[in-house]
């Protein structure tokens, strides 16, 4: 006894047929492969932004009076730094955010550069983010000298 119709067994060729599946090469319909997508968030680029205080001698405009024997109050400058692009307000910008990157970050680097013995101290701040890191430094120096050979542009304002 034959249990199987010929409608049950066309079917069962067909479904059969669709499971293998063709390709072009073959001279079926080229089928597009699925497209995949990255899940990963697109991130912005890791930004820089610093805020840079020289606190140093007051600029000499005038002698003092010989009558006078208060030292002259120290100088207060600050400047906000931006990287990629370079901007902000320090003057130099684009060369301290250069000095910045060759020294991977780092605002004081070692130096060659000779200086006078003066002392003449110079303190310098800079808080802030470089590509992302957090920056915390301060430090004093014995004079501007000694300031621009260690920091290069980055503190030159």
């Amino acid at each position: 006894m034959n249990t199987h119709t010929p409608a049950a067994l066309l079917a069962a060729l067909l479904l059969a047929a669709s499971a293998v599946g063709t390709s072009a090469a073959d001279g079926g319909p080229a089928v597009p492969a699925p497209a995949t997508t990255d899940a990963r968030p697109v991130l912005p680029a890791p930004t820089t932004t610093l805020r840079l205080t020289v606190t140093g001698p007051a600029p000499a405009t005038t002698a003092p009076s010989p009558e006078s024997t208060a030292a002259p109050a120290p100088a207060v400058r600050t400047v906000t730094l931006h990287c990629d692009p370079a901007g902000g307000d320090h003057p130099r910008a684009d060369a301290a955010c250069a000095d910045l990157d060759a020294s991977q970050g780092r605002v004081d680097r070692a130096s060659d550069t000779a200086c006078v013995l003066l002392y003449d101290p110079v303190e310098v701040r800079a808080e802030g983010v470089w590509r992302g890191r957090p920056v915390s430094f301060a430090r004093q120096y014995g004079n501007s000298c000694e300031l621009s050979a260690r920091t290069g542009a980055v503190f030159a304002f």
